[in-house]
């Protein structure tokens, strides 16, 4: 066998590595225009194991979403430009994301009437910021990946 197909082989067998790897550990894409939240959310999620990448801005999520998929969004309801209502209305009538996990996280304490507008959106959970409770959510967010 020449160098080529040994090369070629190698090549193949690392990809598929990677590959299987892939789509073993979950990822999660968190949206937060608050960089201290956001890592600290980061070092909890890669802490339970995940793969987890953050972006500051709506705009920019919707960019990530149509490069890569994630098990899981974390995305801030109250940023500048484009609220997470707004990303999520983007991707709900997005033919290829509509089925997109999302969770909401907010400091937003919602009315009734609040909650039930966006939760037509079918996020999947609404996290309170800050994050009191750790336990509960690394729990939630097991709970959600499992």
């Amino acid at each position: 066998m020449g160098f080529c197909n040994k090369f070629f082989f190698l090549w193949k067998d690392l990809y598929n590595v990677f590959y299987i790897y892939e789509k073993m550990v979950k990822s999660i894409l968190v949206v937060d225009d608050e960089e201290d939240f956001a890592l600290f959310v980061k070092e909890i999620v890669e802490d339970l194991g995940f793969e987890c990448f953050v972006v500051s801005d709506g705009k920019s999520a919707l960019l990530k979403l149509q490069h890569f998929n994630f098990d899981l969004i974390l995305l801030d309801i109250l940023m500048p430009n484009m609220s997470g209502v707004e990303v999520l209305k983007k991707i709900r009538l997005n033919s290829k994301l509509k089925n997109q996990r999302v969770a909401f996280l907010s400091v937003l304490q919602l009315s009734f009437e609040s909650k039930n507008n966006i939760f037509k959106l079918k996020p999947i959970a609404f996290f309170q910021k800050p994050i009191v409770d750790l336990y509960d959510f690394k729990s939630k967010l097991k709970k959600i990946l499992a």
